[in-house]
């Protein structure tokens, strides 16, 4: 399936609702890496940037299976805007550092997709960094280690001996990508300034 072609005009106004300040959508970019869902980086007038998740049909590039909706399945796709709400709650609730929440639209008034709009943090790769600089990734690991220790002791075992249960599957997935983004913050950001804020 070829990519869906997202325009500066249908996410226009969600920007203008999520960022305000009289700011414009100045530009719409495609972001690697989501295949369940459209990830795409919103730059305003004023150079502000943030994160647009849709989800959508046609932004799921995975086939339709059994397992679909069956959250008790491991290889069930476990997306969604309900999943990602609830996973950001629980998160944020064990008082771990999430990605601040723009705009939830389930009711695609801004554009024909459940969409979140996140805040944005520019940056480098976990991964990457440990191949170039172990030794300044290790602050980053012993963090995001001491944040999957905070949930496998959370109540209700979001991470358990031999898998996860129901919801721990999603959070914890939530959480290694926060991880990622937990780097962006930790690290200068291109402009030669850190940001204090994930992805």
């Amino acid at each position: 399936m070829a990519p869906r072609k997202v325009t500066q005009d249908q996410l226009a106004d969600a920007a203008r609702a999520a960022l305000g300040g009289g700011r414009r959508l100045e530009a719409v970019e495609r972001v690697a890496g989501g295949t369940t869902k459209g990830v795409y980086r919103l730059t305003m007038d004023d150079a502000e940037t943030a994160i647009a998740y849709l989800w959508e049909d046609s932004e799921n590039y995975w086939p339709v299976t059994e397992h679909d909706g069956d959250l008790a399945d491991p290889f069930s796709p476990g997306t969604g805007l309900d999943l990602f709400e609830a996973a950001h709650a629980r998160l944020e609730a064990l008082g771990l550092r999430v990605l601040e929440v723009h705009l939830i639209d389930r009711y695609r008034a801004h554009c024909p997709a459940d969409l979140a709009i996140v805040e944005d943090v520019p940056g480098g790769d976990l991964m990457d960094l440990r191949v170039r600089d172990p030794r300044a990734a290790e602050p980053v690991m012993r963090r995001l280690a001491e944040s999957l220790a905070t949930l496998r002791a959370a109540p209700g075992a979001v991470l358990r001996e031999g898998g996860p249960d129901r919801r721990g599957r999603h959070v914890a997935g939530g959480l290694l990508r926060a991880g990622r983004t937990r780097l962006r913050a930790a690290l200068p950001h291109r402009g030669g300034h850190p940001r204090s804020q994930d992805r």
